[in-house]
């Protein structure tokens, strides 16, 4: 194996092993959130560009078949963020008035934080209560 082939291999595997962990992510999750359809459509256009390089000038069919994978797995990504779209994860609900901008946004991180601040300020209450009590 020469250090081409080698640098090429690993190539491969980091590019197949970007991609294919947001599939299943987005596709556990039935959420595409996050997600950027062009980021997307810009990797699926390089691994397509690289594809014709590497099939019709190097003359490389392993790397085109890699740059192929890895395009139709773009597509794939794309397939699901327009089917998928603005959606909310599995679990994240509007459960009043103000929270409702907020599970409409492409990520969740703000109903995380909220909920997570309510939780902790409930959990906080009570001991609260009890140190004033005992005082």
């Amino acid at each position: 194996m020469t250090y081409i082939t080698l640098i090429s291999t690993v190539a491969m595997l980091l590019g197949l092993g970007g991609i294919v962990p947001q599939i299943f992510r987005m596709a556990r999750a039935r959420s595409a959130a996050g997600q950027s359809a062009i980021g997307w459509f810009m990797c699926m256009g390089a691994q397509l560009s690289m594809a014709y390089l590497n099939g019709l000038v190097f003359g490389a069919p392993v790397l085109t078949a890699s740059n192929l994978t890895a395009a139709t797995l773009c597509a794939i990504a794309l397939v699901l963020i327009g089917v998928m779209g603005r959606r909310a994860p599995a679990g994240a609900t509007a459960a009043t008035p103000a929270t409702a901008d907020l599970v409409d946004l492409a990520t969740q991180e703000f109903v995380v934080l909220r909920d997570a601040v309510l939780a902790a300020d409930a959990a906080r209450r009570p001991r609260a209560e009890l140190i004033r009590a005992a005082a």
